[in-house]
């Protein structure tokens, strides 16, 4: 059987203003709309939905404790895009620990955004190569 490549993912936001800015004007991604809800395209074709449905409860908040979706990571393409960004979100306000090493290995930056949806940008180069 081949590989299966990845196609899409919906996230559910309660504020499609607030995923706007956040999404578009903040991590700078080019947003679509379609129907009311706003997507954006991946290198590798795949997209990414923002979606609102009546049924959330009010106030309701992302957790990755409950079943389902644990955090959504990006690639990142250099260590310097990781401290740029990492800045950028401290500048914002965004709550985030900045450039981080996982394992000793590989570096990445993680952050919420306004539903409190765990997202990271991670550098798949590690940082100590594996002898050939």
């Amino acid at each position: 059987m081949a590989l299966p490549k990845f196609s899409h993912i919906l996230l559910t936001v309660s504020d499609m203003d607030k995923a706007r800015a956040f999404y578009g004007d903040l991590l700078g991604f080019d947003l679509k709309e379609y129907q009311g809800w706003l997507f954006f395209e991946m290198e590798n074709h795949a997209s990414c939905w923002l979606v609102t449905h009546d049924q959330t409860p009010e106030n309701d908040r992302f957790s990755e404790f409950r079943i389902g979706l644990d955090h959504l990571a990006f690639s990142a393409p250099s260590k310097e895009f990781l401290d740029e960004l990492a800045e950028k979100l401290i500048a914002a306000g965004v709550d985030t620990q900045g450039v981080e090493i996982f394992h000793g290995n590989w570096y990445y930056v993680a952050f919420r955004d306004p539903d409190n949806i765990q997202l990271e940008y991670w550098l798949d180069e590690p940082i100590n190569k594996p002898e050939e």
